[in-house]
């Protein structure tokens, strides 16, 4: 049974199966865990994601395989991915792998990796992101890679929607509402909308991937780089007009 959790903030580093639902934005959510390090999970090799929606996941160990109606993936630790609907996982040994599924939302099939050893976009704090899987449309999830240098205290701050993820490398501390969690290699966390929080290094780096439910940035059909980039006499095209409303299109939701 999926756990509606019930505090502000919570982590995980033995898992199997559904962790959480999380209906706080306007995009539900559920998060999984798949892990077989742990002695009671040593023997687990496959499971079944249902087709309820887009699947953003991290591989934080191991080596695993990823099969639906299209594709066949070997993902590696330190890749991420993203399939528009449910899939079969199949975890070698000592793996650990995050899937965060969006309900009702159709993504798009994506894979890359391995992450970089800083960000391409400066964060808050000294630390540093990057926009993994980008929303295609304004306001669709995303997954993001996010690098803490070692002695980070960062700035207190809250979010408008949740957060969930795992530490891809390293090691550090989440304080959250007077609460210290203990984070490392395979760690899942999840963090309450609105709840106020920060993260903490010492001597070690820390890289998280984080996924976001909903998004307030992305193209829309009126601005992105392909029509910004479409002129007309020296200007921008008016994709307003009415011969460019035609487009037939796949839709998220």
């Amino acid at each position: 049974m999926t756990t509606r959790i019930e505090t502000s903030a919570q982590v995980w580093t033995s898992y199997w199966g559904k962790l959480f639902y999380d209906d706080s934005s306007k995009n539900n959510s559920i998060i999984y865990g798949f892990e077989n390090e742990s002695p009671e999970y040593a023997d687990n090799k496959q499971v079944t994601i249902p087709s309820d929606g887009a699947c953003f996941g991290f591989v934080a160990n191991g080596r695993v395989s990823l099969q639906d109606r299209r594709v066949n993936w070997w993902i590696n630790a330190g890749q991420w991915f993203s399939v528009p609907s449910g899939f079969v996982l199949n975890l070698t040994v000592n793996s650990r792998v995050l899937v965060a599924q969006n309900i009702g939302y159709q993504g798009i099939y994506a894979m890359g990796g391995p992450i970089e050893e800083q960000g391409r976009l400066r964060y808050i704090d000294g630390c540093s992101d990057t926009l993994l899987c980008a929303p295609p449309l304004l306001g669709d999830p995303c997954l993001n890679y996010l690098h803490f240098p070692a002695s980070i205290r960062q700035t207190a701050h809250t979010h408008p929607s949740f957060r969930t993820g795992i530490i891809a490398k390293g090691q550090g501390i989440c304080v959250a509402n007077q609460q210290e969690f203990t984070l490392s290699v395979g760690t899942l966390f999840y963090i309450a909308k609105d709840t106020e929080h920060h993260f903490i290094t010492e001597t070690n780096t820390m890289d998280v991937i984080a996924y976001h439910p909903d998004s307030d940035w992305g193209p829309t059909h009126n601005e992105h780089p392909m029509v910004n980039r479409t002129w007309v006499d020296g200007h921008k095209i008016d994709n307003h007009a009415p011969q460019h409303q035609a487009a037939t299109i796949i839709r998220g939701r």
